[in-house]
Formats: structure tokens, sequence, C-alpha cells
């Protein structure tokens, strides 16, 4: 039997700089061979490094999860990201999590797995004792014709370079401490060029300088220089103006290669505005020219964050996020003024962290795909239509869990599958199968059926639809009820389009019968939705012009394919921890949390009429964390965290009774 990966969903930690684009690719599309082994993006979750790729039909997947495999606190996470992956070389993901560790992972050109270095040891190692217990706020690097230079802010008001020569192990530079009223938010890095003649070029081409810059707190962008040969960050100077905590700096050098060491630095805060300014290095190499370009004025909420990129054409565009739910993408005019040439988000919403664009691609001929981070830790998606159409559309993208998975369960027959978490939603992720094609197979989340007030312990679908029924599952949280969804026709459609089946279309079944739900507000019951309510298609999978299937993204997703409640089954008496259906889908068993024995029972439930099926099974004293019936349903299996199991099996009257129970063993969980 061969195993292989199909898909990884994953959610994004939700701060702004947990995303990254790969700034190593060059603005000119690459050739879609290149482009599928190339990473895009690389994005924070939990404590790994998800790496993006394209697929063949230009879906983004995560082809790899970078890990520490570091024992961690569960509240520990990754901060920041930086990727530098070129088509060809090298390829290296800096990453600071919350703990003040800083991660490098490094890939050769011809290596086939990653190498992974913890360079806050060095602070460790220079007797920098305090390097445990501050977080890491921002991460950065840059590449000069001798080494690379790693930089790192920390929450306590430290910026820490470390230096690695060509083929020699990283070692620390510097630590600059600008104490806790300078935390620094977001950290930039830029080589200067040299500046000699043709004929003052030496075989060797001469070390680079390089310019850093910083925004935190304190509202000012503070700029460093780390001369060639020095072994420390000599501050230059801080640049006021800002009237709130800066969120982003970007630096990014003129097109052409005429304007020498003329660099442009953007910056973006919490006071709804971003600046741009030029800097100029003089021949000395210790001398700066600086002028401020444009006040950006455009957005009504905190910009969380600001990069520059270009357009495959060439030309600079700046791009920002904000806490409106809004991307706006500004162009330079003819009269030399920065002006917002495009606005995309969807109305409402939570706001967006950060957002990226996507190298180009051949297939894409041109035109712009962004990359969102929304305040849930979604990545929303949006690209360009045909030039020359200034219009976006969203499409689908990456979506995950933001929080633990706590139980998976395959829908009857085994075509989709629903999945529970800690960050209170059930999803639905189900895969399509192109027909006639020779791309592979896509998974994409069709429908978020739960959006909950409380952590979601477990679900399980009932394991046989009567006729006439959607599918069902029975899902459990952190309070002492149990809740029956039933699938809206709009989803078992889609699953079947997606399946590449199609029903008759005079097929009485056609009709809508049980419609999405909807979630009212400062309320925990999806409720059925109106009928004038068209958000979502009613009964039918929607298609698009090339007949493709379209599934829900952003807002639409999380609002519009609801599953309605159809019962509440009440009994326990703590919180829920785990469910379990039989095979012939006529029983339910659930347990709940408990310290007493009195509590640590499991209910048994009737689907026909949603009964009690009998008096509640004993035989544990602390609580139940898992159930499973057997294939023939004739046994019934339970674990807990009294370090037992228990069989109980089915009796003529088809009631269970206790059979048989374990001796005290290793804890379960």
């Amino acid at each position: 039997m061969e195993i292989a990966l199909e898909h990884v969903a994953v959610g994004c930690n939700a701060i702004s700089s947990a995303l990254s684009c790969n700034r190593a690719l060059p603005a000119s599309p690459l050739p879609c061979s290149e482009d599928r082994d190339v990473y895009c993006a690389a994005f924070a979750a939990k404590n790994a490094v998800a790496l993006v790729t394209r697929s063949p039909r230009q879906q983004l997947h995560v082809k790899e999860l970078l890990l520490h495999r570091r024992a961690v606190a569960d509240a520990t996470r990754i901060t920041s990201v930086w990727l530098h992956a070129p088509s060809s070389g090298s390829a290296r993901v800096l990453a600071g999590d919350s703990d003040g560790n800083v991660w490098l992972w490094t890939r050769p050109d011809s290596a086939a797995t990653w190498e992974l270095t913890k360079l806050s040891t060095l602070l460790v190692a220079s007797s920098d004792t305090t390097a445990a217990t501050a977080g890491v706020s921002a991460v950065s690097a840059v590449e000069t014709h001798r080494r690379w230079l790693y930089v790192a802010a920390f929450s306590d008001g430290r910026v820490v370079v470390m230096e690695q020569e060509r083929q020699q192990p990283v070692a620390l530079l510097c630590v600059v401490s600008l104490g806790v009223k300078h935390i620094m938010e977001d950290l930039a890095c830029v080589a200067l060029r040299n500046q000699e003649s043709e004929g003052e070029k030496e075989e060797e081409e001469e070390e680079e300088d390089v310019l850093v810059a910083s925004g935190g707190v304190d509202c000012k962008v503070h700029l460093f220089e780390i001369a060639a040969g020095s072994r420390e960050m000599r501050s230059l100077l801080a640049l006021e103006g800002h009237r709130g905590w800066i969120r982003a700096v970007d630096f990014q050098r003129r097109a052409s290669e005429d304007d020498g060491n003329e660099i442009l630095l953007a910056s973006a805060s919490q006071d709804q505005r971003g600046a741009s300014a030029g800097y100029e290095a003089l021949g000395d190499r210790r001398s700066y020219s600086i002028s401020f370009d444009a006040l950006l004025i455009g957005h009504e909420d905190w910009v969380t964050s600001l990069l520059w990129s270009r357009e495959p054409a060439g030309d600079s565009v700046l791009v920002s996020t904000s806490m409106e739910n809004s991307v706006v993408i500004w162009k330079k005019s003819a009269s030399g003024s920065w002006v917002p040439a495009l606005r995309v988000g969807d109305l409402g919403g939570n706001g967006l962290l950060s957002s990226v664009v996507l190298p180009p691609t051949a297939t894409l001929n041109g035109r712009l795909e962004l990359l969102a981070l929304n305040f849930s830790g979604q990545l929303e998606r949006w690209q360009q239509e045909p030039l020359p159409s200034k219009i976006f559309h969203p499409v689908a993208s990456l979506n995950g869990h933001c929080s633990a998975v706590t139980d998976l369960s395959w829908s009857p027959r085994g075509d989709y599958l629903l999945s529970t978490s800690l960050d209170q939603t059930t999803r639905v992720i189900a895969p399509f199968h192109a027909m006639n094609e020779t791309n592979p197979t896509s998974w994409h989340e069709i429908s978020r059926a739960q959006v909950h007030g409380y952590d979601i312990n477990c679900a399980t679908f009932l394991s046989a639809t009567p006729e006439g029924r959607n599918d069902r599952f029975v899902c459990g949280a952190d309070e002492k009820i149990l809740r029956v969804f039933e699938a809206p026709d709009s989803v078992q459609s889609l699953v079947q389009a997606m399946q590449g089946h199609r029903r008759d279309s005079g097929d009485a079944s056609t009709e809508p019968r049980i419609q999405h739900a909807y979630l009212p507000e400062l309320s925990l019951t999806n409720k059925n939705a109106d009928d004038s309510d068209k958000g979502v298609s009613g009964g039918r999978a929607v298609l698009d012009d090339a007949g493709h299937v379209c599934v829900a993204v952003g807002d639409t997703l999380a609002r519009k394919t609801l599953w309605p409640e159809q019962r509440k089954l009440y009994g326990h008496g703590n919180e829920i921890l785990c469910a379990a259906s039989n095979h012939q889908g006529t029983l339910v068993a659930s347990a709940c949390k408990s310290r007493e024995e009195r509590f640590a029972t499991i209910w048994l439930w009737n689907t026909e009429d949603w009964s009690a099926a009998q008096a509640p099974l004993e035989g544990h004293k602390s609580s139940v964390v898992q159930l499973a019936f057997s294939p023939n349903d004739e046994f019934l299996v339970s674990v807990s965290k009294d370090r037992q199991f228990c069989v109980f099996q089915r009796r003529a009257d088809a009631t269970f009774e206790l059979q048989w129970r374990s001796h005290r063993g290793p804890r379960t969980t």
C-alpha cells in the first residue's frame, strides 16, 4: 500500500508579520514548468512554517511544513516569517516565535531536505540571559557579496544582528538595546551597491554596506547602518511624523541601474496613513541624502502592512492593508503623486492584517494576484481579470483551522471530511475530481458548517442516512448540550458536482428542501435562512462559464454556508468531550468531562426521536475521552483518563451493559 500526501488544511497565525511573499523571484513571469516547483509565499501556522506553491490548475496548496521539533507551551507560536527561495539556488526561511527563539531553515539547490539552525542559542552563548524572556516581534535578512545578515527584533527593545559568511556557520554580529519604549514591530534591510567606476573595480567584488529600517511603538522610523567590515550597527537617525504605532516598513531600490543607490522607504502606521521617503547614498558611503516623497491618505482605519512590489511590466506599486478590511494598490501618476489605483476587499468583516502580491506566472499573462491575511487567520485571495481590465475577483484560497483540531469524521459515503477545532469552527473539505483532465485532485473547504462561541471538542456523522434526508452530524463543545445539524441541499449538490456527478434537472430532489442557515447576533444556534436570502445557491452547485465548480470564499464561506441546527440534546452535567455513531446510524454515544464517577457516564441517544435510548452506562471514574462502536455494532468501547477502557455489549433487548473492564494502565489521552 502506498501513502501520499493529498492536502494540508491549516490556518495562519493572526499576526501581521506571519505572512511573507517570496521576494527572490523576478518581476517577470516564470514558465509554468518552473512555477509549480517554486515557493510563492510562506506563513506561520502555530509552531510551523507552511510553504505555499501553485498547483497545475493555479490553485494554492501547502507543499511543505517546516517544523523545529521542539516541545513548546501551547500558547507559543511563530510570530514572524521571512522567505527567500529563488527558482534556482539555495533557499532560506527565517522565523521567530513568541518564546524568543529564532529559527533558520536552509536548503541548498541540490538538496531535498531542509537544515535547521536555532539562531537564538547564539544569544545564550554570548551571556545574554534575557534572550529567553522576550518574544520575537520581527525578522528580516539581506544578502551581500560575501555574507548573509539576519536581523531580529525582540519585545524587550533589542535588535539582534547575526552574520553568515560563505560556507560558514552563523555567528552573532551585534546586539542593540533600544529599551522597552522602542519595541520594533517591523524590520527591513537593503544592501547598498558599490560606487566605484569600471577602472576601480577589483577582481573580487567589494563588500557592501547594509541599511536597516525599523518601526514600532515609539511612532518613529529608525535607520541603522551596518558598514562593510564593521561589527556594529550604527544608528543614523529617527524619522518622525507618524502619530501612531508603526506597523510596517519596506525598502525598494529604483528600477533603473543608473539610479545607483537611490532607494525608496515606505512606512505604515496606526494613524491610518502611509509615508514614502527617498534615500540616496553619496560617494563616500558615509553620507545620505533623505527627502520626503509622499503622504498616502486613503484608509479609514489602522494600516497594518505595507510592501513594495512590481507589476510584470516593471512599474513599482505599493500595496497597503488596513483593518477596514481592504487592500489598496498605490501607483505613481503622471504628475508624480502616489494615488490609490485599486481597492479590493469585502464590505464589513473583521479587518485585514497583512497582504502580499504573489509572484507572476505565465498563465496569469501579466495579471496581478493578491493574498491577504484576515483577523481570523484565514487567507483571502484575489485575482485580476484578463487585461486591460482592472477588476479583481475573489478565488479559492488556502483555508484551515487556526487552533488545535479536536476531531475528524468522514461523511457516510466517504466523499467529504468534517473537522472540528478549538478555534470554535466546524469545517467541511471535499475533493474536486477534474473530469477528462490530467490535473490531480484538488481539495477545497466548501462549507463552514458551524461557527460557535465555545471550543468544539467532537463531531460524528450519522453513519447511515435515511431516504429523503441529507447528511447529519452531532457535535459537542465546551457546553453541556449536543447539537444536531443537517446538510443544506446546496452542500449536497456541490459535493456531487465536485465528484463529477450531475442531478437530473427533472428530478424532484433538485428542489431546495433545506436551505443554508444564518447565525443571529449574540446567538449560538444556526437558524434556517429566509427563502429570500440568495447569498448562495439554494439547491444546485454553482458553475462558472467554463463549467468548473465554484466554491464559496471569504465572508461568503464564513456566513453563507452554515448548516441549520435541527436539535439540541440535554442530559450531560459538564462540557461534552466525545461522541460516536454506530454503523447503522441508529445510536449516538456521548460523554462529558468529569472528575467524579457520577458524571463519568456514557449516554446513548436514539436518532429516530433523539430520546435517551437507555440509562447512562457506568464503568469509569474520570472523563471518557473516546468512544467507538465495533463494525457489527455489537460492542461499544470507551477509554478514559482513569487509565482504563471498558467494553459494553448489546443485549437481546438492544440495550448495552458493561461486559469487561481493563486493569489500570498508562494514562489515556
